[in-house]
């Protein structure tokens, strides 16, 4: 197959490749909405920098539920002759008589330290859910909170508190509060819920509508009819998020081999069962190796499709 790949524009419609310059204009506010959506960060840190933490109101150690509550002003003697004083705005790291202000190898180690403390204290408070961005920023997380933790007598090594806050170490052995496993685990769950039609989200049935307005905008209305009553029977999202569907790939395909046209349904029954027939081979038939993940997906689409199919063969009769 001969596509021409000479002019690449990005359609925000539809989250894929165009050839026609003029696809690349927003369709309305909701798609707007819908890209960036998914472009948020997923944490303003200067906005969570700004916020003073949320401190115990006394500081106490409790080796026996390796538990601790810090609370402004506590200050905890860590390597060399450097103390860390925790206040609301954040941990400071200074010397006291004695230390030696050229060794800069202990003055990094104090200064780590007080960081992952500082966002230890602000993770334990709310006011910031993201410890890490990377898998090396939380082994040093982990690493740095540790050792900090150490010098009070707390094991890192099974639960303990912090604040108040339920801390343990994950599948990955890195640090994760109790609140974050929660958020992970209703995260999963959403996001599983957010890959069906009969558990989606309200956004997500938006977005389902919307793609779906995209697609099926010059068909007959009881075409359009008979993919509502597959969405509702067979309770699959047939454009599920982080996965190209197969009917985006050949819409892919057929802009570049025509110049701009993606339009897949045409505008009569025919046409439809013809994009149809065509979802269902690519389904059989895929250009390349398919991962156990996407496997899953292909299968769902086969579902939607066949279900699909059913209907616009009825309506033929």
């Amino acid at each position: 197959m001969n596509i021409d790949t000479s002019s690449y524009y990005i359609n925000p419609n539809t989250r894929s490749l165009t050839s026609n310059k003029n696809k690349t204009a927003i369709k309305d506010k909701e798609a707007l909405d819908f890209m960036f959506d998914r472009m948020r960060p997923v944490e303003d840190l200067i906005t969570v920098l700004k916020t003073h933490i949320n401190l115990a109101e006394r500081t106490f150690v409790n080796k026996a539920s390796n538990s601790i509550n810090l609370a402004a002003g506590t200050r905890i003697r860590v390597n060399d002759g450097y103390v860390l004083t925790v206040k609301p705005q954040g941990v400071e790291v200074h010397g006291e008589e004695g230390y030696n202000p050229y060794d800069q190898d202990a003055y990094l180690k104090a200064q780590s330290m007080a960081t992952a403390l500082d966002t230890l204290l602000r993770n334990a408070g709310g006011t910031m859910k993201t410890v890490a961005h990377s898998k090396e920023g939380y082994e040093r997380f982990t690493q740095d909170v540790t050792n900090v933790l150490g010098y009070m007598g707390i094991d890192t090594g099974k639960d303990f508190y912090v604040n108040g806050m339920k801390y343990s170490k994950n599948s990955q052995g890195y640090i994760e509060s109790e609140a974050n496993t929660q958020a992970k685990a209703a995260y999963e769950q959403l996001k599983a819920n957010n890959r069906t039609y009969e558990f989606a989200d309200e956004r997500t049935r938006k977005q389902i509508a919307y793609m779906s307005d995209y697609y099926l905008v010059t068909v007959p209305e009881d075409v359009r009819a008979a993919w509502q009553a597959a969405l509702e029977e067979t309770g699959i999202n047939p454009f599920p998020s982080g996965y190209c569907s197969v009917l985006q790939q050949l819409a892919t395909e057929q802009d570049f081999l025509t110049g701009g046209n993606d339009n897949i349904f045409g505008n009569s029954l025919a046409s439809s069962i013809n994009a149809v027939n065509r979802i269902l081979d690519r389904i059989a038939n895929p250009l390349a190796a398919v991962t156990e993940e996407n496997e899953v997906y292909l299968q769902r689409e086969k579902e939607f499709y066949n279900s699909f199919m059913e209907k616009l063969k009825q309506l033929k009769q």
